[in-house]
């Protein structure tokens, strides 16, 4: 037979009111039944001990404990009432002449009655008020753990999606209702950003009823908590921890977006700072070598033919070697700018060491023809998996880093070997060294080195920093040290893959 979802839900509803009917005329029966059996047993018991001729007067305080008794096995002072009117009716039935009737033949009775049934009403309704304390305090006991395990729960979450999750699934948890979080992600991304527990109907017809509770944070509401399967009046203690688990997700989410604000914040003020700063490389830095580069064009074009060939070949190669600093220059800016965006991308294959090494000299012809230079490579090939255009300009940056501080004096070395599953590549100078005031922040954007050599380059200071970004994106390091006795050694420490 085949049912509509609408005649299953009806028939679920249904079966759970039917279930909680038959729960609670069970627990009415029980304690109807006890009850019984307690009023039935200090009757007995009553008659029996008054047979020993302890008095009629003693026998009272037999059915005071069956009143008590009957208090604090049942659920409600009302039963204990109506067994203090039992005992009474049973003391007068037993025990009071005439015997075996209701007819009360002493004045001396009536008193001892009367202050019997106040003295049962007021010690049931003591121990009744003392047993609903006592749940209280269990259910506010197991309140207060709920709680601390939710803040427990929220304390060190970041991420908008772990947040949303930790409190849909709190609810579900603790409630046992299937919910959604849906978070206004236009204060981080721009996406609203929703999150479901599995259970839950992501429809646009939502066929079960719901209710829904914002999420307000400090400034504004910052989205929805919808709960589903609720009909009528949701149950207070369960609506309100409903909204606590709310206000914990707030409180976080309210954190998650002052993080957000201040790294943006602090993200804009260094995108600012780069341009302001690039703009100032380019009109000043980079004016340097071109106009070195126009001032020895200008005299070849118009004193070629009286220039020897020593003077041309010296002009010629000014003229390269400015152009190819000035490459370099504007490929570091454009890295940077790729850096900042973060938009670098390694294109990472198996290369030989040495192979790369020369593309980075063939950039560098006066500094590979020079005497002073020498490389140390092991007579093994070394294959390595890297970025090898990435890595080419890294070698450009450190060896014309060498370079431009050292005079023609100073020997430079690049030295290559192999140490512990590691490729170790080193630039080692003797020239004068590095200054202790910038030793710890030279791997810095904007951080130039004071220079030892006049001729005219001043340097963008992005040179490191790119080498510093490059070898960390390889699962390597970097770092700059004195050299034992003066100069400067680079070292470059990269893993064997």
């Amino acid at each position: 037979m085949n049912l509509s979802y609408n005649q299953i839900y009806h028939q679920m509803i249904n079966f759970t009111l039917e279930r909680y009917m038959v729960k609670n005329h069970l627990e009415i029966l029980k304690n109807i039944l006890l009850l019984v059996v307690v009023c039935t047993a200090t009757t007995g018991l009553s008659i029996v001990l008054n047979r020993t001729g302890i008095g009629k007067e003693n026998t009272l305080m037999i059915f005071l404990l069956g009143v008590l008794a009957v208090t604090v096995l049942t659920s409600g002072y009302a039963y204990g009432i109506v067994a203090s009117v039992i005992s009474l009716l049973m003391f007068n039935f037993f025990f009071t002449e005439p015997l075996h009737s209701l007819i009360i033949s002493h004045a001396q009775d009536y008193i001892l009655m009367i202050f019997f049934f106040i003295a049962s009403i007021i010690t049931g309704t003591l121990s009744s008020k003392f047993r609903m304390q006592s749940a209280m305090a269990i259910k506010n006991g197991k309140t207060a753990k709920i709680l601390y395990d939710i803040s427990e729960s929220f304390l060190n979450l970041s991420g908008a999606e772990k947040i949303l999750k930790t409190g849909i699934d709190s609810i579900q948890k603790y409630t046992g209702f299937e919910c959604a979080a849906v978070l206004d992600q236009r204060k981080f991304d721009g996406k609203d950003l929703v999150y479901a527990t599995q259970g839950y109907e992501n429809t646009s017809e939502q066929k079960k009823p719901q209710i829904v509770v914002p999420i307000k944070g400090m400034a504004s509401r910052l989205g929805n908590i919808k709960v589903e399967g609720v009909s009528g009046t949701l149950n207070h203690d369960i609506e309100m921890l409903i909204r606590a688990i709310t206000y914990q997700m707030a409180l976080v989410l309210d954190r998650e977006f002052i993080y957000y604000e201040r790294e943006r914040i602090k993200i804009d003020m260094e995108s600012e700072h780069v341009k302001t700063t690039l703009l100032r490389s380019i009109s000043h830095d980079l004016r340097t070598p071109l106009t070195g580069i126009i001032g020895a064009s200008s005299l070849m074009m118009e004193s070629g033919e009286h220039l020897d060939k020593e003077d041309f070949a010296k002009l010629a190669s000014d003229i390269n070697e400015e152009a190819t600093w000035l490459f370099n220059s504007v490929q570091n800016i454009l890295d940077m700018t790729r850096i900042t965006d973060k938009k670098i991308v390694l294109k990472k294959d198996y290369e030989v060491v040495e192979e790369v090494i020369e593309q980075a000299l063939n950039q560098l012809p006066w500094l590979k023809k020079s005497s002073r230079f020498k490389v140390t490579i092991p007579s093994d090939i070394i294959l390595i998996k890297m970025d090898g255009r990435l890595m080419v300009q890294v070698f450009v940056n450190l060896l014309d880093n060498a370079h431009k501080h050292t005079t023609d004096e100073t020997q430079i070395e690049l030295k290559v070997y192999v140490e512990h599953e590691h490729i170790i590549i080193q630039i080692i100078d003797d020239g004068p060294g590095i200054d202790d005031g910038i030793s710890n922040s030279i791997f810095e954007s904007f951080v130039t080195i004071p220079r030892n050599v006049a001729d005219g380059h001043h340097g963008v200071g992005l040179g490191l920093a790119i080498c510093k970004t490059i070898v960390e994106a390889h699962g390597g390091t970097i770092e700059a040290s004195k050299g034992t006795e003066k100069g400067t050694i680079f070292t470059i420490k990269l893993p064997c893959e």
